[in-house]
């Protein structure tokens, strides 16, 4: 009897240890987004971010001197001129904080409308870095990615 008590104890543990490091509640970093378009998902880079957890604070300031070098982790993802890219968190961010910007180089960034958590592919073919922006009750983070517009 005591030997099964041990076991219950163990598991119990192994349970509460497996959901302060998995769960949602419990993350420690600002939510990663998922960035998609149609059925295919582009990959992200994130950068610096704070976040106030459950368990503690941290604030990570990441290598990247600019979302142009967050985004050449990965390679630019090829879509089709003015196609639908989804932005979206698990968690969805403070209503009004979710920003993108779009740069070509370090002089030609724009701010990009973002409607129902979505922006629209440029008409124009090349190559285009998204900056994602956005905060939450217990922190904020940004991410980058890339697409080649063909």
């Amino acid at each position: 009897m005591n030997r099964i008590k041990k076991i219950y104890v163990f598991i119990i543990i192994g349970l509460i240890v497996i959901c302060t490091f998995i769960f949602e509640p419990f993350r420690s970093e600002s939510p990663t987004p998922k960035i998609t378009t149609g059925k295919t998902v582009i990959p992200t880079t994130q950068g610096s971010f704070c976040w106030d957890g459950p368990l503690f604070t941290r604030c990570v300031d990441k290598i990247y001197s600019s979302p142009l070098e967050m985004a050449k982790v990965h390679k630019p993802m090829k879509v089709s001129p003015n196609q639908e890219i989804r932005i979206k968190f698990k968690r969805k961010p403070l209503a009004g904080t979710l920003q993108v910007e779009e740069w070509r180089d370090k002089k030609n960034i724009k701010n990009i409308k973002v409607k129902d958590a979505k922006i629209l592919a440029p008409k124009e073919k090349g190559v285009y870095i998204y900056h994602v922006m956005a905060n939450w009750k217990d922190g904020s983070g940004n991410h980058a990615f890339s697409i080649e517009v063909k």
